[in-house]
């Protein structure tokens, strides 16, 4: 018989582990081909609307990304990590981002951790715009603005 000490901890566990959700479950194709923004923005919704702490899921292969927004106004969880083991993906023609100031932004976000994987941001066809002279886009980066607990 199990005693009710042992129970009450089991329950208590498994109420206060992290939900997860795989890019993969919301169409995200790992060929590095197919535009996985939609995708990455449906998981992020799911996942900001869990009142428990959830993690990402990004699962070996090539994830092309559009310009990303993880806006963190509306989320309830306390908690969001990003287990990345494959590669973030770039467009190869920078003019499909074009003017945007974030290739991947995280905004308004307590508690978030991300890592493992690549992000392959394909500058170099950019960066040769830039030196030919001609009139180019200033790029997009990948947001770098992190709060760190000690």
């Amino acid at each position: 018989m199990t005693s009710p000490l042992v129970l009450f901890v089991f329950l208590f566990i498994s109420s206060c582990s992290a939900q997860s959700y795989n890019v993969l479950s919301f169409g995200a194709k790992p060929d590095g081909k197919t535009d996985a923004t939609k995708a990455f923005m449906a998981v992020w919704e799911t996942a900001c609307a869990s009142p428990r702490p959830v993690t990402i899921v990004v699962p070996k292969g090539r994830f092309l990304l559009r310009s990303l927004n993880f806006d963190g106004s509306k989320c309830k969880p306390k908690q969001v990590t990003f287990r990345i083991d494959g590669t973030l993906v770039a467009p190869a023609d920078y003019r499909v981002i074009g003017n945007e100031d974030y290739w991947i932004f995280f905004n308004l976000l307590d508690g978030v951790t991300v890592y493992g994987g690549v992000l392959d941001a394909q500058g170099a066809s950019l960066w040769d715009c830039k030196k030919s002279g001609k009139t180019c886009p200033s790029g997009a980066t990948v947001s770098n603005v992190f709060k760190f607990y000690h």
